[in-house]
Parts: C-alpha cells; structure tokens; sequence
C-alpha cells in the first residue's frame, strides 16, 4: 500500500493514511513503523485519534554502537478504517518528557499492509 501522509497542521500528531481498497473477508489491515534510531527507553505510541492505544515501537541497534532502524508490525482495529483511510495519533514518549509529535528522522516510513487472517 501506499505511504503518503497527510497531517493534519493544527494536530502534527494526527496522520492520515489512504488504503487502496477496503479489506477482503479473511484480511485485516496493519500498520508497519520503521523506527528511526531513538535513545533508550524512549518509545513511539501508536493510537487511535481518540487517545485508544493500539501499539508502540522503539528502535534499538542490533548491536553495540550499530545504528540501524527496526520495523513493527502492528495490527490495526477495523474500527480506525473510515472513508477509505486510517486515521493515527503518533506519539513520541521519552524518560521525564513529555509526549510529543515525533520527528521526521524518528520515524523512517508507515505503510499500511494487507494480512491474511483466520477467523
């Protein structure tokens, strides 16, 4: 699926993500994060617009003093699926900081993937 984004300028938490076609009986529809690289302990939070938490990724070099960003898979409720797009709240939430909009280099890309399911 596509990657574009639209933010919302009065929100810069807020995205949008457009889906190509609603998902098929025995699909769902997830999220994939690629995580930029962040200090320790500091997490990105994944929500619906309302506040509901749906996931988190942070990024963590696969070793020491190896930087390198780390995808998360996350499914998506079919609730946040409206009028042909997802609507997410990105937080970043680090030690003793408060959540905040993330930064450009804090997330590498957000795609929304189609995944079989079995009921």
């Amino acid at each position: 699926m596509s990657s574009a984004i639209a933010k919302d300028e009065t929100k810069p938490n807020l995205i949008e993500l457009p889906i190509t076609r609603p998902p098929a009986n025995g699909e769902a529809v997830w999220v994939q994060i690629r995580a930029g690289t962040l200090p320790r302990g500091t997490e990105i939070r994944i929500s619906t617009p309302d506040g509901v938490l749906i996931g988190t990724a942070s990024s963590f070099p696969a070793l020491s003093g190896q930087e390198e960003a780390v995808t998360h898979t996350i499914p998506l409720p079919r609730n946040v699926i409206t009028s042909g797009r997802v609507r997410l709240r990105l937080e970043v939430e680090a030690p003793g900081e408060p959540a905040r909009a993330p930064q450009p280099r804090e997330i590498e890309s957000i795609d929304l993937i189609y995944v079989p399911i079995s009921k």
